[in-house]
């Protein structure tokens, strides 16, 4: 059996950052705070039912430490470097300047040289920092909230949709932003700490001003920024509703197209986009009057700083030098006393309010009561598939190692898949001389030992790898190409497997896709594995091929067909006529 064709080597771009890398007076210099070739692991961020939004939106900030509080740090030397540039312009005039001083002139340039190269690399490796330490979190909390959309036991009074896609897209991209908060808002706060304790240094008046006044000031618009926050959690909560039905429409398109409800879902989506778009407004109408009041409230406070710096110049309590560095500080104080409650009021509202989405969908109940932990050890400790695994229902029994045909169609084949993929009552898994009940088993245990492939299975977007490689066992992906007839396949394309097959494998022709669908089943060597009309869209001559296939690549494994399909049935070693069973 000839391997499937990959991609020819070299054609995949680099990953490991070579062009971002500097190479600075002929010296290969390292790449900090990169990401690994690994995804980092999935530490669980805690919640419960009792978990506030503000609770959760400050575990998030908190969830990677050694992240961000070097970060914080580095931001913080980066401001204190910054609010000491002006003081040193300033001394450089008075002690160089004026004083003709040759010496203390290149002194002091290397005092200002070194704080801007202090502030630019503090600033630098900072942000990385920071950005490093949100994207780890950012993944993990997908990483969670995927995980409770996607576990086997399912979500009560729940289906899944559009708006869940935005809560596990938009949502956790905004609560994992609010780690923002843990960093960049500290090295606002210690520029104003700094800018207050120079000037205090330089004339007393002004630096009580700034330590007394700035959080005053700060107080004061947080409170101003509350109504905002109350119009951004109601706005998100449209443009998700909006979100989803745009992407349930696009979703059942051909659906709504035979049942000729083109008008009605146009006018549905319209109302909802309708209802977010005046929702975006009302909320950009808020935040630019915030923001507005902000810049005239902060933009008085300095300018009053500097006309009081300028009075006492003109009184001669501040020579030059110092009136350059108390106006260079004041001015160097205007961005963080502007972005500090920016930042507060705009990012912890959006955190917060999307905080509250992702909490519901975590907190949804399941569906199945035997949810567990993934990988949970069985009843008595033991693994069902030490020996060949078969299951009994009331209607047939497939012997460990058997691969069983099962003639059905219709609602009733549906009804059998979907009994048999959840480990409904009356399901039983034989192991040797133990039969151990479905509905004992937590339905993650049960489903690592039977695999229900639907008749109608999606496909991926990514590359045929992508839908195969990632569930597959050891040494089990080019056997499931084979037994599925997707050799073919795979020679007819670019880049063989490595070929991207569109969403939802609309670059595939329909048995294409079918047949991929059944490799990716096949992959998974699961010890039982229910098949539900596999090969309803190939070919004659390409499922007699399939049906010949599958027993060498099932062999010792046991299987069951639910087909209407004659040569499927051939080629098992027995079947059962679900119809007759049942009359």
């Amino acid at each position: 059996m000839p391997p499937p064709k990959r991609a020819a080597p070299g054609t995949a771009p680099a990953t490991d950052g070579e062009a971002l890398r500097s190479h600075v007076l002929g010296i290969r210099w390292p790449l900090l705070f990169q990401a690994s070739d690994a995804p980092p692991a999935d530490a669980a961020i805690p919640y419960g039912p009792d978990t506030s939004p503000a609770r959760f939106t400050w575990r998030i900030i908190l969830g990677a430490k050694r992240f961000t509080v070097p970060a914080a740090v580095l931001l913080g030397i980066s401001q204190v470097a910054g609010a000491l540039l002006p003081v040193a312009a300033g001394t450089t005039v008075d002690r160089a300047i004026a004083t003709q001083d040759t010496v203390q002139l290149i002194l002091w340039c290397l005092v200002v040289i070194t704080a801007v190269l202090v502030s630019s690399l503090a600033t630098r490796f900072g942000s990385r920092c920071g950005q490093y330490g949100m994207q780890m979190v950012q993944h993990r909390l997908r990483m969670t909230v995927t995980g409770r959309l996607l576990h086997p036991a399912g979500m009560k009074d729940r289906q899944l949709g559009g708006a869940d896609l935005s809560i596990a897209t938009g949502d956790v991209f905004r609560v994992a932003f609010t780690m923002q908060l843990g960093v960049y808002p500290v090295g606002e706060l210690v520029a104003i700490v700094a800018g207050g304790v120079i000037l205090l240094s330089i004339a007393w008046p002004l630096g009580l001003a700034v330590l007394f006044g700035a959080p005053l000031m700060l107080w004061v618009m947080t409170l101003a920024g509350r109504p905002m926050q109350r119009r951004s959690k109601e706005q998100q909560a449209r443009v998700a509703a909006a979100t989803g039905q745009a992407s349930d429409l696009i979703t059942g398109y051909r659906t709504i197209k035979g049942l000729r409800a083109e008008e009605i879902s146009t006018t549905r989506y319209t109302r909802v986009s309708r209802e977010a778009l005046e929702g975006a407004l009302t909320v950009q109408n808020s935040r630019g009057l915030y923001f507005g009041s902000m810049n005239v409230v902060s933009g008085v406070f300095i300018a009053g700083l500097t006309v009081a710096a300028t009075a006492m110049a003109i009184n001669g309590a501040l020579s030059i030098g110092d009136l350059i560095a108390v106006i260079g500080v004041t001015q160097f104080m205007m961005n963080p006393l502007t972005n500090l409650p920016r930042s507060i009021g705009s990012i912890w509202a959006s955190g917060v309010a999307s905080a509250g989405r992702v909490l519901g969908l975590l907190n949804t109940p399941y569906a199945d009561d035997r949810h567990s932990a993934r990988n949970a050890p069985d009843g008595n400790g033991t693994r069902l598939d030490e020996e060949p695994l078969g299951i009994h229902t009331p209607g047939f029994r497939a012997t460990p190692g058997e691969m069983l045909g099962i003639r059905a169609d219709g609602a009733g084949a549906r009804d059998l898949v979907d009994t048999l993929a959840s480990g409904a009552h009356g399901v039983t898994l034989v192991s040797g001389t133990r039969t151990v009940p479905a509905e004992t088993l937590p339905v993650d245990t049960y489903r690592r030992y039977v695999l229900a492939s639907p008749h109608n299975a999606d496909i991926f977007d990514g590359t045929i790898a992508d839908n195969i490689a990632p569930t597959a066992a050891a040494g089990m992906s080019d056997r499931a190409l084979y037994a599925a007839s997707c050799t073919d396949i795979v020679e007819s394309l670019p880049a063989g497997v490595d070929t991207r097959v569109g969403e939802s494998g609309t670059r595939l022709s329909g048995g294409q896709r079918q047949r991929v669908a059944l490799a990716r089943a096949l992959a998974v060597d699961a010890p039982v594995l229910v098949l539900h009309d596999p090969t309803t869209a190939v070919d004659a001559i390409t499922e007699h091929t399939i049906a010949t296939r599958l027993a060498a690549v099932r062999d010792g494994r046991t299987t069951v067909i639910v087909t209407g399909s004659a040569t499927l049935l051939a080629a098992c070693d027995r079947v059962v006529d679900m119809e007759v069973a049942h009359d």
